[in-house]
């Protein structure tokens, strides 16, 4: 009986194979029953699903106090030859109480739009592998070129509070976002995320999630 191969195109994903043209065998588990993942799975096994988050983990980063396109708090760096796939954005009030309701815009860019400053964050694939190195990069407090993209999402007048107990329905001490359709972001791209409060910005412990591979 003939068994179930595959043929590799691509090489260089992080697992042995032994050319671009070499049949594979299909993935099975331990009893020898062939099984699939997801493709997200796929990318995360070759190494290829990242996160980010701030070096000393419990650091926070401050958002504006109004809004401008080239402040955005968090801007994800989308290089020519890469496409990248945001996964989901956590954020969680911490530190200083902001001085007003909160706005929080998640755009993407057909622009490469890191311009200078900021902080790169540390960047560790899922596999945990310090080998597996990121084409994109995550800054805070950048400077991003000016210019305006797509608005993906919305969340208006998230209210400033740093207290771990709810007290109303409209009252979000934690954001914990997911892109309402998939993204497919092929450099030069760029995902940024805005969020400003009156007078005094808001805090936040965060991390951002996403995958990414070498463009077709």
């Amino acid at each position: 009986m003939a068994d179930t191969r595959i043929l590799a195109q691509e090489t260089s994903v992080g697992r042995a194979t032994s050319g671009p043209t070499t049949w594979v065998p299909a993935r099975g588990d331990r009893s020898g029953v062939p099984f699939s993942g997801s493709r997200l799975e796929a990318l995360a096994l070759e190494g290829k699903v990242f996160i980010s988050s701030d070096a000393d983990q419990n650091d926070v980063v401050t958002g504006q106090t109004s809004f401008a396109n080239t402040t955005p708090t968090f801007l994800l760096n989308v290089p020519t030859g890469t496409t990248c796939q945001p996964l989901y954005v956590k954020l969680s009030q911490a530190g200083v109480v902001a001085g007003a309701a909160i706005d929080i815009l998640f755009e993407i860019d057909n622009i490469a739009a890191y311009a200078s400053g900021g902080t790169a964050e540390t960047i560790l694939s899922t596999r945990a592998v310090a080998a597996d190195t990121a084409s994109c990069a995550l800054y805070t407090g950048a400077t991003a070129t000016a210019g305006y993209g797509v608005m993906v999402d919305h969340i208006f007048q998230v209210v400033q509070d740093v207290a771990s107990a709810l007290t109303d329905i409209y009252q979000y001490h934690e954001i914990d976002w997911t892109p309402p359709v998939p993204l497919m972001l092929q450099g030069p791209a760029s995902f940024k995320v805005f969020t400003y409060a009156g007078t005094t910005g808001p805090s936040w412990l965060w991390s951002i999630g996403w995958a990414e591979w070498p463009s077709p």
